[in-house]
C-alpha cells in the first residue's frame, strides 16, 4: 500500500537534462558575451587607426608641399639671384663698351688733326702723354727743317759741358746767352754758341743722345733770308725724345734749368697762345720763310704731355699759328 504525501526523486535521466541546458546556455551566454567585448574593442581601436592612417598622410602630404614649396622658393630665388647677377653683368659691360665708345669718340673728336694737316705743305707731328703713356703722331716722321727749334738741342749739349751754366763764353756766363736764344730766338746768341762749340761736336753729340736726324749744318740766318744750301734739321721723334729726357729730369740738373728758361719763353702765338693761362708751358718756337714749328711741354696736373709740331711749305702764316694752336689746345682737352 502507497504512502499519501511523500515527494518521489527525479528519475537519473532528468537529471542528466537539465544539467546539458545548463551547460548549453551558460557557453552560449559566454560566447554572447565575448562576441560583445571584441565588437566593443575594434570599435574604439578602429578610429584610432584611420586617425593615425589620416594624421600620417595629412603630415606626408604636409611634408610633400613644404618640401616642393621650399625647393620652389629655392629655385626661384636662385633664378632671381641669377637674374640679378646676369642683368648686374650685363649693364656693366653696357656701361664699360658704352665708357669705352665715348672715350674712343672722345680722342676721335678732340684730336682731329685735319685742319693742321691742311695748313700747310707737309707737316708733321707728335703728342705724348706721360701719365698714360700714349702717342699720337702724324705716321711721317721725316727730317724737316728745325728752324730756331735747333736751339733745344744746342742748349741740351751746352749745359752737359763741364761747368754747367757757370762757363764763361766771350766774357759772360753761358746763362747768358742761353736766356734770349731761347725765349727771344736771338740768333746772335745761338750763332756765339755754335762757334763756341762748333757742329762737329755737337752734331757727335746728337747721335750719341739718339737724336739720329738732328744736325746743324750752318750758322742762324736773318727770317727774311732765303735758305742755302745747307739747312739744320731735326725730326717730330727726335723732339719728343729730348722733352720725354726733359720731363723726366725735370727735378734734376741741368734738365730743370732747361725747362725754366722754356718756361720763360716770350714767343706764345702756336702752342700756348689757346690753351687757358693758368696751365704752365715749356715751349720753344721756330720760324723761317715758309717753316713754322713749335715743341713743348704742357704741365696739365692730369694729363702733362709733351708736343712738336713742324710745319713747311707754309704759304699762309697766320694759317699754320692758328692751326698749330687749335691743334694744341684739343690736345690739352683730352683727358
Amino acid at each position: 500500500m502507497k504512502e499519501l504525501g511523500r515527494h518521489s526523486e527525479p528519475s537519473e535521466s532528468k537529471l542528466k537534462k537539465y544539467i546539458t541546458v545548463g551547460v548549453v546556455t551558460a557557453t552560449i551566454a559566454g560566447v554572447m558575451i565575448f562576441g560583445a567585448a571584441k565588437l566593443f574593442n575594434s570599435s574604439e581601436e578602429a578610429p584610432t587607426v584611420a586617425t593615425e592612417a589620416t594624421q600620417s598622410s595629412t603630415e606626408k602630404s604636409s611634408s610633400t608641399q613644404v618640401s616642393t614649396t621650399t625647393e620652389s622658393s629655392v629655385k626661384k630665388a636662385a633664378e632671381k639671384t641669377t637674374k640679378k647677377s646676369s642683368s648686374t653683368t650685363k649693364a656693366k659691360e653696357t656701361k664699360a663698351s658704352t665708357s669705352k665708345s665715348a672715350s674712343t669718340e672722345k680722342q676721335t673728336a678732340k684730336l682731329d688733326a685735319t685742319a693742321l694737316m691742311n695748313s700747310a705743305g707737309t707737316v708733321s707731328y707728335g703728342v705724348y702723354y706721360f701719365k698714360d703713356k700714349a702717342t699720337f703722331n702724324s705716321e711721317n716722321p721725316q727730317t724737316m727743317v728745325a728752324a730756331e727749334v735747333i736751339n733745344a738741342f744746342i742748349m741740351d749739349y751746352a749745359l752737359n759741358q763741364p761747368g754747367g751754366s757757370e762757363q764763361v763764353i766771350e766774357h759772360k756766363k753761358l746763362s747768358d746767352w742761353l736766356a734770349p736764344m731761347i725765349q727771344q730766338n736771338d740768333i746772335a746768341a745761338t750763332n756765339v754758341l755754335i762757334d763756341h762749340y762748333g757742329m762737329d761736336a755737337m752734331n757727335t753729340y746728337f747721335q750719341d743722345q739718339g737724336y739720329q736726324d738732328t744736325r746743324i749744318e750752318r750758322r742762324m740766318l736773318d727770317i727774311n733770308v732765303l735758305s742755302t744750301d745747307k739747312e739744320n734739321y731735326t725730326s717730330v721723334n727726335d723732339c719728343l725724345a729730348l722733352l720725354k729726357k726733359l720731363y723726366s729730369k725735370r727735378k734734376k740738373a741741368p734738365q730743370k734749368e732747361m725747362l725754366q728758361l722754356m718756361e720763360g719763353q716770350q714767343i706764345r702765338s702756336k702752342i700756348p697762345a689757346k690753351i687757358p693761362k693758368n696751365m704752365t708751358i715749356a715751349n720753344l718756337s721756330g720760324a723761317q720763310q715758309t717753316v713754322e714749328n713749335d715743341i713743348g711741354i704742357v704741365f696739365d696736373k692730369d694729363q702733362p704731355f709733351a708736343i712738336a709740331v713742324l710745319a713747311s711749305d707754309v704759304s699762309d702764316i697766320v694759317s699754320t699759328r692758328t692751326a698749330i694752336a687749335e691743334f694744341s689746345l684739343a690736345a690739352s682737352m683730352l683727358k
